[in-house]
């Protein structure tokens, strides 16, 4: 009977993410942030952060301003995951570099050379829950795991083999032990812990995603969408802007990056 009643709630929360969304937009900002982005993600802790070009800016979950980083020695910012708000992962395409950052947005260890570690087309990093993270190299075809001292752990199989045909993901994340890879043409695939491909999802034309309890939410046609994975059904809403390039909910709070700029509203 508790089963029941849990799937129960999370199918009535669920179906209630998008309309609560929609109502924030229309009536409860609660700030407008003066601030340029090429992309936006937020920590658990409700912090938000605005990425251009190789400046990244901190902000609470009431819009104000925390700390700021910036260098000009990697290129522009090509990722940030924020999956861990005391150990912050940067990744710059361009140079081919990951550097960890702390939760005052300070340099934690000296930057990694992927090309050293042995990885001539990584295209996408993302942190894993082991202290070390995962990366997809575009030549091998396949994701792969280092440790905290960058020794490959675990790596999934080689994906024109497994599935006949080159991926071109364009984003990677882990949540609860699990990594999801958006390849916007087939869907998200999803794999395990340890790299064993598990399902895909057939969610298409994404170009970026979070994952929540129960719940990937994306962006769409200007509506926040939200896909659950118990039904394998998604529900939307508009929400009310001419485009929108990002959202993210954490912590009461829900962050839009639309053709307004960077706004903050609040949820509950």
């Amino acid at each position: 009977m508790k089963l029941i009643l849990s799937i129960l709630v999370l199918l009535i929360s669920a179906s209630s993410y998008s309309q609560d969304i929609a109502e924030a937009v229309l009536n409860k900002p609660v700030k407008k942030l003066n601030k340029e982005a090429d992309f936006i993600s937020t920590d658990r802790l409700g912090n938000l952060y605005i990425v251009k070009n190789n400046d990244i800016w901190m902000y609470d979950r009431n819009g104000d301003s925390l700390r700021a980083f910036n260098t000009k020695r990697y290129g522009k910012i090509e990722f940030l995951d924020c999956t861990d708000p005391y150990k912050l992962l940067v990744f710059f395409k361009d140079y081919n570099v990951v550097l960890y950052l702390d939760n005052y947005l300070s340099e934690n260890g000296p930057a990694r050379d992927m090309q050293e570690l042995g990885f001539d087309q990584a295209t996408l990093v993302c942190l894993s829950q082991e202290k070390g993270f995962w990366v997809f190299d575009q030549l091998k075809q396949k994701v792969l795991k280092l440790d905290a001292n960058f020794r490959k752990t675990n790596e999934t199989v080689n994906f024109i083999q497994w599935f006949g045909k080159r991926l071109e993901p364009n984003y990677m994340i882990q949540y609860n032990n699990k990594l999801y890879l958006n390849e916007p043409s087939m869907g998200i695939y999803v794999f395990d812990n340890f790299g064993t491909y598990l399902r895909k999802l057939p969610i298409l034309g994404l170009n970026q995603l979070q994952m929540l309890e129960g719940i990937i939410s994306y962006v769409e046609d200007g509506n926040y969408c939200n896909y659950r994975l118990l039904e394998l059904e998604s529900d939307c809403d508009s929400l009310q802007a001419k485009e929108v390039y990002g959202a993210r909910k954490e912590k009461g709070r829900f962050y839009m990056h639309s053709d307004r700029g960077v706004e903050i509203f609040k949820t509950n």
